[in-house]
């Protein structure tokens, strides 16, 4: 049987993993996570290597900046896109022809409108990447960016 203190590791390193997983498929780097943010690159580091316990704020500004739920940030959903459709598949074979239609026409609708968000989201930090960029060549001071 797992020591408590063994436990509370493993749950800080699965989630110090899931916050850098979202930092990378946000496309930040730790030091513009940290400044967005205003900590240290250094406690960046420590959160998603489990060495430093995060607060349910600074989860909170997780996930506002990684625009995910802070329950992504737990690390808890690990399934391929091949085990989820068999999971949704599971859920509704036992409803009548046309509720299963339209369960899959809202299923489409709504992944239409995420690939729509998703691309909109691109387009955004492609955007603040080069502000950010400007930001660290000194062009800044012609300028002035908003914060995260």
């Amino acid at each position: 049987m797992e020591t408590d203190d063994a436990g509370a590791q493993r749950l800080l390193q699965r989630i110090g993993a899931a916050i850098a997983v979202a930092r990378k498929r946000a496309g930040y780097t730790q030091a513009v996570v940290a400044r967005a943010i205003g900590v240290e690159k250094e406690t960046v580091s420590r959160l998603e290597t489990g060495a430093m316990a995060p607060t349910v704020f600074r989860l909170s500004q997780f996930a506002d900046l990684y625009q995910c739920p802070i329950s992504a940030l737990f690390g808890e959903h690990q399934a391929s896109a091949g085990e989820d459709a068999r999971a949704v598949s599971a859920l509704i074979a036992d409803l009548q022809k046309e509720n299963r239609q339209l369960i899959m026409r809202l299923v489409s609708d709504i992944a239409s409108v995420v690939r729509e968000e998703e691309a909109w989201r691109h387009r955004f930090l492609a955007l603040e990447r080069e502000v950010l960029l400007a930001e660290t060549r000194g062009d800044h001071k012609k300028r002035r960016p908003r914060r995260l």
